[in-house]
This record gives C-alpha cells, structure tokens and sequence, in this order.
C-alpha cells in the first residue's frame, strides 16, 4: 500500500512540474538533401519541411573557406527565419517557395524561431586532374548549425542547444584558364602578362626578373622562385571583358580600375626546388630568341581558399630581339 502512495505522490509531482509550456518533440533534417530557391534553404524530409531566409546581403554562403573555429554567426529575428511546418501530405517546393503556394497539402503545424543564431562553417571540395596534379574547387560546403535556437509552436516553446540542419552547396565561378601561349607579353615596367583581347582573364607577374630572359648560355634551363615582392604571380578574373585594343593598356598601366576585377588569385611564395618555380629556357629565333616559361607547382590563393594550379604550366613563349 506504501508502494502504491508513493507512485501516486511521484506522479502527482510530475504532473504539477508540467506548465504546459514546453512539449519536447524530436524533429530531424540533417540527413536530408537541402535545396534552395531566391534566399530560401529548406530541405523536405516526408511530411516535414524546414526552412531558412537569409537575406544575399548577410553574405551567409560566400565562396569562401571559413577559418578554423570561426564560423559565420547570423543571429535569427528581423529579416532572418527559420520555420518547421508539418503536413497532411507529402510537401514539394512549391509549398516553400511559389506564391501564393498550392492549396495542398495542408499545413497542419508551424514553429516559428524566435531567437538562437544559425552558425555556417564551409569548406572547399575539389576535384583533381589526375595528368597534370592539378586541383579544382568543384564547391563549397556550407554546414549549417542552429545553437541555442528557440522554436515558438502551438504546444508551447521548444528549445534546442544545438540542432545540425546539415550541409548546403554552392558552385564557384568556373575559372577558364584559356590562354594562348603566343600572347605572353613584356611591359617595360617588366610586367610579363598573357591575356587575349576581349578576353576575361589575365595572369601576369609582376616584378618580373628579367635576367632569366638572359641570353647566355643557350638552352640551358633558368629558374626563380615566386613571391610577393619579386615575380609576384597573380591571376585576374573580370568582371567585363578588356576591351582595348591592346591589353598593354591595362597590364602596362598599373592595373587600372576598369574592367572591374571580380576574384584575384596570388601565388603562394615559392620554395627553392619544391614549389613556386618559373622556368625560362631560351633559344634562337631567327635573328631574336623565344623564351619559352613554365610555371612549376604554383599554388594560388583567394583568402582562405586555394588551388593547385598544376605540376607543369606552360605560362607563354615570348619572342625577344636581344
């Protein structure tokens, strides 16, 4: 009979510690796919969606490597949501984002965050050319956490410390690297470019050591080392196409601000007899030389982004009269 009490006084207890205003329910979307449409991330998972709107202008998925314990925080409130919504149905995208969205399924259930931040840790995924060694940035992963996030829903409140969204996907601009190797070109200001007219990429080095271009000693191999003082490498993506009818006007001329630059790669420093090597060698041309200039094991970078431009480069050949 004491045993009985006891069970009866502990329920009683139980029952009376229930306020009615938090009801926990398991919700879980991190094995889901996660698509997007304008500024909405959502995933569909059965009769479940959940959905993110983040404004472009937070810049919350930039193409860009995030550093080391250091992720994108995006408090939740004002023009940043996050929505639960259960379903009498199977919901599609257009539940999400068409408007008005279609009459069914039925929305049956809705929990609206009202505070917590979204934190987006991304990471760079490459793809690898296995002849040349080089690497490409196929996409960046964003992961996405929700961290002490606050859910208002019919029942009450729920709150979760840490609730993992999952992964969101974006592509990089394709870089062309489409250059012709009889268009590398010395300025006198010995910036050495290759880029075409009309084109929207350049490479060029700057401070160019022009005693590689020596003429002594024909045939046999010169070699420098890449840095950010001395053949200073960079690679120039625009955002409109040069124009000019002679690109000296832009590469000769001190990188003017027109065409606008969109990304800008610089090469990692060299090390001697490991990375970061340009290769000149020089032989008769008639009555002038070719110099014929490879890049070796050249690593370029973009804040915390990289990519591995190749074991052997060909940069140009650049014709000479002495």
């Amino acid at each position: 009979m004491k045993n009985i009490l006891g069970l009866l006084f502990l329920l009683f207890l139980l029952n009376g510690c229930d306020d009615g205003d938090l009801t926990v329910e398991n919700i879980d979307f991190a094995s889901v796919t996660t698509n997007s449409c304008g500024e909405t991330i959502y995933k569909l998972n059965g009769n479940e969606a959940m959905y993110i709107k983040i404004p472009t202008s937070r810049n919350a998925f930039l193409n860009e490597i995030t550093a080391t314990d250091a992720p994108i925080v995006i408090p939740i409130g004002g023009d940043v949501s996050v929505t639960y919504r259960a379903y009498n149905g199977a919901p599609s995208a257009a539940n999400i984002c068409a408007t008005p969205g279609p009459i069914s399924p039925i929305a049956t259930e809705e929990w609206t965050a009202s505070s917590g931040n979204i934190e987006i840790t991304s990471i760079a995924v490459y793809s690898t050319n296995e002849t040349t060694g080089a690497t490409t940035i196929s996409r960046y992963a964003h992961n996405i956490v929700f961290k002490n996030i606050v859910f208002q829903k019919p029942s009450g409140t729920q709150i979760y410390e840490s609730f993992t969204f999952g992964e969101y996907s974006t592509t990089p601009t394709t870089l062309p690297f489409n250059f012709n190797p009889d268009d590398l070109k010395l300025c006198s200001n010995n910036v050495l470019y290759n880029a075409r007219i009309n084109g929207i990429e350049g490479i060029a080095i700057e401070n160019f050591d022009t005693s590689l271009l020596s003429t002594d000693n024909l045939g046999v191999t010169k070699t420098g080392l890449i840095s950010s003082t001395s053949n200073k490498l960079s690679y120039l993506l625009f955002g409109t196409a040069i124009t000019a009818a002679n690109n000296d006007e832009y590469f000769c001329a001190g990188f003017p601000s027109f065409p606008p630059i969109s990304q800008l790669w610089i090469a990692q420093d060299g090390i001697a007899d490991v990375s970061g090597i340009i290769e000149v060698t020089t032989t008769t041309n008639g009555t002038g030389f070719l110099h014929t200039i490879v890049l070796k094991a050249v690593t370029f970078q973009k804040g915390n982004s990289t990519f591995y431009y190749g074991n052997a480069v060909l940069l140009g050949n650049l014709l000479t009269t002495n």
